[in-house]
């Protein structure tokens, strides 16, 4: 897993360094994208336009196919959705903050990657994210959110004390940082399913990932 992070972290480093300055959206994706090309990332990064976000406004989606991946066609497409103005620059926070997001989503990828090639693409479980909560409880989706919740901790808190909190969940999913939630994954796990045994496997994996991940390969 480490190996996944290190790659990822040196791609959004390596775009944070070439535009420490005003940058335009269109350009930043563009590096970004030849960024992840040059370090043989497999993946299509995309963006839409939503009239429906204000104009500061902008999230990341991610999604794994495992038959594309099979078939060696790109198996993860990245969106980035938006409501720019062709003029907006972005300045170093909100280059910090659009490569966090992409790297948040392209490490999570990464590993539904990683969970299918170990089964040889067999397909574990059907994933179907209706309802929210029962994709939520899909095992290959909660071990990628546990790595992805680990993450969220590690860049905000030292390891210790995110480890302390591994049998007070709802503590701790309830952490603000001046951003937002410490760790907005765990605060919609909590959310869905509150004191529901399932949490204690989301704490045991994120436990696990917590000891395990290298904190100087999380990008922040």
């Amino acid at each position: 897993m480490n190996s996944i992070l290190e790659r990822v972290n040196l791609v959004c480093q390596n775009v944070r360094r070439m535009n420490d300055g005003p940058v335009s959206f269109k350009k930043l994706v563009a590096i970004t994208r030849k960024e992840f090309r040059n370090k043989e990332i497999d993946l299509a990064l995309k963006t839409k336009k939503d009239s429906f976000l204000e104009h500061s406004h902008f999230y990341v989606e991610a999604f794994y196919d495992h038959e594309h991946d099979f078939n060696n066609e790109t198996p993860i497409e990245v969106y980035v959705y938006h409501n720019f103005i062709p003029t907006d620059l972005f300045l170093h926070t909100q280059i910090t903050e659009f490569l966090i997001q992409i790297y948040d989503a392209v490490v999570h990828e990464l590993r539904h990657q990683q969970q299918s090639r170990t089964r040889f693409y067999e397909i574990f479980n059907s994933g179907i994210a209706s309802p929210y909560a029962k994709y939520l409880a899909d095992p290959d989706e909660l071990d990628a959110y546990a790595v992805s919740i680990a993450i969220e901790l590690l860049r905000s808190m030292p390891r210790e004390r995110a480890v302390k909190y591994m049998t007070r969940m709802r503590v701790l999913s309830k952490i603000k940082t001046q951003y937002g939630y410490i760790s907005p994954n765990l605060k919609c796990y909590v959310d869905y399913y509150g004191s529901n045994p399932l949490i204690k496997k989301v704490a045991k994996k994120v436990y696990k990932h917590l000891n395990s991940l290298d904190s100087n390969q999380i990008f922040r």
